[in-house]
């Protein structure tokens, strides 16, 4: 077994058998496994799995962390290349595996992460920040270096340094510094798959207000300042939350999304805040 397919999932019924599909249609000469580890679903996405060749896990609700779920299946995993890839996450093309891994197997690099692609008007909020990070050609300063969404490594990287299980969100992003110095990662912009979230004022929220916790814990537990490091400074910080703003006031106008400009100042403001929230709930 050379690849592992290791897919986190929770009440992915709507999403996880179409990504399932994409799976097993690759054109790809390599065997690999497919590893589903479920935190509980409640509704039908273990019957949908199930009807696949896969292995499932199961760990509890109260045990979840985006990192001790991989952990756990990576744990189980036999492949000596690891692929991670969220449930609601469906490759765009037959050949998403192959332009993943390509660069792995040929020794061009240790791990790769691809594209994401949002599908258009179910949330114009979330497609500013995809488009962004996760640009059809090559990758620029600033953008995420890093993401467990769409992924393949070594297995030996994961061995070096496993994911922080405690940690609520970024942890890929802390794996990725951790290990930089050692290992080459690849940005794939071919490997892409369709990544989107319903828009939901809650659930935006909920995300800014781990992620504020997140970046609490980065600074706290391993003396990364990330955001004080990329924007020092109150008028810093004042510039780009205004550069924010013209940011998405321009896309929605571009995309035909005017319906939603006067919900930018609310969303982002609110956003921030969370994020704020968060970073301040650890003492």
């Amino acid at each position: 077994m050379l690849l592992s397919i290791i897919i986190r999932c929770k009440n992915e019924e709507k999403s996880i058998g179409r990504t399932l599909e994409k799976i097993y249609a690759q054109a790809i000469d390599i065997q690999y496994e497919v590893i589903i580890v479920d935190s509980g679903s409640t509704d039908l996405t273990l019957e949908i799995v199930q009807q696949y060749p896969v292995r499932i896990f199961r760990i509890s609700p109260e045990s979840f962390t985006f990192g001790y779920a991989l952990n756990y299946g990576i744990e189980k995993a036999d492949g000596r290349i690891i692929v991670n890839l969220s449930a609601h996450c469906f490759p765009l093309d037959d050949y998403w595996l192959s332009r993943l891994v390509t660069p792995i197997l040929e020794g061009n690099a240790d791990a790769c992460y691809g594209r994401q692609v949002p599908i258009k008007e179910i949330n114009p909020f979330e497609e500013v920040s995809l488009y962004k990070h996760f640009p059809d050609d090559e990758k620029k300063a600033g953008r995420v270096p890093f993401s467990n969404a769409n992924c393949a490594f070594l297995k030996k990287m994961w061995e070096e340094v496993r994911f922080d299980e405690k940690i609520p969100s970024w942890e890929d992003y802390l794996w990725f510094i951790h290990l930089e110095g050692r290992y080459s990662f690849k940005y794939c912009s071919e490997a892409a798959v369709y990544h989107t979230h319903s828009f939901s004022l809650k659930a935006i929220f909920r995300r800014a207000y781990n992620d504020g916790r997140a970046f609490s814990i980065f600074k706290r537990a391993y003396n990364i300042d990330l955001l004080g490091d990329a924007c020092p400074g109150l008028n810093n910080k004042a510039k780009m939350f205004l550069d924010d703003l013209r940011g998405h006031a321009r896309f929605f106008h571009e995309e035909g999304y005017t319906r939603y400009i006067f919900f930018i100042p609310f969303v982002r403001f609110c956003t921030y805040m969370a994020y704020l929230s968060g970073y301040r709930s650890l003492k």
